[in-house]
């Protein structure tokens, strides 16, 4: 049933909010990310089942309650966030919204206007690493070519903002050396006049408890003059200065507005909107594209973020389980004074886990952090179960009555506590499962693989735990007076002498 079950980190749910990412061209203002902000909203306000409409632009720009927030607080101003507040009471779902608006935000000029999840984050993120910045590029624009045509995302794009025009320096040694300018004055000179020095040089302007650092750079005309920026003067050793133009070469030229690094390497992500599908799903059919399968010398993909999480997820799911059945088995065999007894009070495992995985496929729900919750509750429930029967069973040997007997009375006297309790656990959770109070999505995929290993291990319990009892105490049977002669004896022989 594994293979079946969509996979992923946590269930998405249908919050009452949606966020929206807002990424303006190189050279953004103020005004203009406003002038984004508004047509977003305008696109939310009015719509029925839509309570309010909040944005800001801004590096810093966070989401909160209805209303509007012109400009943001950032040093970023070519990004945003919109807010869309929905009804408790509203007849459709988060996802309904965003396919009937998503076209029209397509259609609102010099801007990128992407839907989020519900931490704020993208749902798919597929990184690629390589130290071949021209070859990493190539391999991720044809990768966001290629998601286009999967229909389980939607929206592939690159997450760094786009390509712009920046100013490059580059100074010419020879000329610096005679003129007596080092590079790091270059640096300097150039650093401040463009976009004004770090904060630690700054003066600072106290208001209340804050200090505002004060930056002095060009008047943005003059950043965007050539002629002004190589006039720009550089002290010399000697106490004169020059000018910088005459100690290297000043141009503009397109570059990356912002580079990112994975362990010193130059990374590129394509992010994209899970269509209703799961993580897990989303990102195998991400692995499945052509280019993933042949990628170029030297550029690899990567897992970070949530997929990393989930990864790391499933590969420590297993060890959890193995150090909650390896607990259970030592305790039990303190209680029984026996290993072998455990074994079988341990064969009731497997049909829980089996039901978990039925209830899980029949409720359509997916293999995540909930389920897997559950499965571990599982492991101490369904042994509850084998311990019931396991030592009624002893009791009734230590009697004087026969072992096949002894069984068949343990499943006639137990049979009624074990299928009350578990009737009283899977009504408790009952309500969970069918999801009807608010919010419940994260713990429905729990509750549902708990009822549904509940009853497959009460069912199958009451039939493949005696077999086992009679198998396993055959053997135990047929073992201790083989073993009984590698143990010392307690007690000194007792010596018949004849007369």
């Amino acid at each position: 049933l594994v293979p079946l079950l969509p996979q992923g980190f946590q269930p998405a749910g249908d919050p009452d909010y949606i966020y929206v990412d807002l990424r303006g061209p190189p050279g953004s203002t103020v005004e203009a990310m406003e002038d984004v902000a508004h047509r977003v909203s305008a696109v939310f306000e009015g719509r029925p089942g839509v309570r309010g409409v909040f944005a800001q632009v801004g590096s810093t720009a966070s989401t909160g309650g209805p209303g509007f927030g012109g400009g943001g607080g950032g040093n970023d101003l070519r990004s945003g966030t919109v807010t869309v507040v929905l009804d408790e009471k509203r007849t459709f779902s988060g996802k309904e919204l965003k396919d009937q608006t998503r076209q029209a935000l397509r259609e609102i000029p010099d801007a990128r206007v992407s839907f989020l999840d519900a931490e704020g984050g993208a749902g798919l993120q597929a990184v690629l690493a390589s130290n071949d910045p021209a070859a990493l590029a190539v391999a991720s624009t044809e990768l966001e070519r290629q998601m286009r045509t999967i229909d389980i995302i939607a929206d592939p794009h690159a997450s760094a903002p786009p390509i712009g025009p920046e100013l490059v320096v580059r100074p010419r040694p020879d000329e610096a050396a005679r003129l007596g300018v080092s590079v790091d004055t270059i640096a300097q000179v150039a650093r401040v006049a463009t976009v004004g020095d770090i904060d630690a040089n700054v003066a600072k302007l106290t208001s209340g408890e804050r200090r505002i650092p004060i930056r002095i750079r060009m008047p943005a005309e003059a950043r965007g003059d050539l002629e002004r920026i190589k006039a720009l003067r550089i002290p010399t050793i000697s106490g004169g200065t020059t000018t910088l133009d005459a100690v290297a070469d000043v141009s503009f030229q397109a570059g990356p507005a912002r580079i990112e690094r994975l362990n010193r390497k130059r990374q590129l992500t394509i992010q994209a909107e899970l269509n209703g599908a799961e993580l897990g799903d989303a990102y195998k059919a991400v692995r499945a594209l052509p280019i993933m399968k042949n990628l170029p010398a030297g550029v690899t993909p990567a897992e970070t973020g949530r997929l990393e999480a989930q990864q790391e997820l499933f590969s420590s799911f297993g060890m959890a389980v193995f150090a909650g059945v390896a607990m259970i088995f030592g305790v039990l065999v303190l209680l029984f004074r026996s290993f072998f007894k455990p074994v079988v009070i341990l064969s009731a495992l497997p049909l829980a886990v089996g039901g978990a995985f039925f209830g899980l496929l029949l409720f359509n729900l997916s293999l995540s952090v909930p389920s897997l919750i559950g499965f571990l509750m599982l492991m101490g429930l369904a042994a509850k179960n084998s311990i019931l029967l396991v030592e009624y069973a002893i009791e009734r040997e230590r009697e004087g009555f026969p072992q096949r007997e002894a069984i068949l009375e343990a499943c006639r006297e137990r049979a009624r506590p074990i299928v009350m309790t578990t009737m009283a656990m899977a009504a408790g959770m009952l309500p969970t499962a069918l999801a009807l109070e608010k919010g419940a999505e994260f713990r429905q995929p729990m509750a549902v693989a708990v009822i549904g290993g509940l009853i497959t291990s009460t069912l199958l319990s009451l039939v493949l735990v005696p077999v086992v009892y009679e198998l396993v105490d055959d053997f135990e049977l047929w073992l201790k007076p083989r073993l009984a002669k590698l143990v010392t004896p307690r007690e000194a022989p007792v010596l018949d002498i004849k007369s």
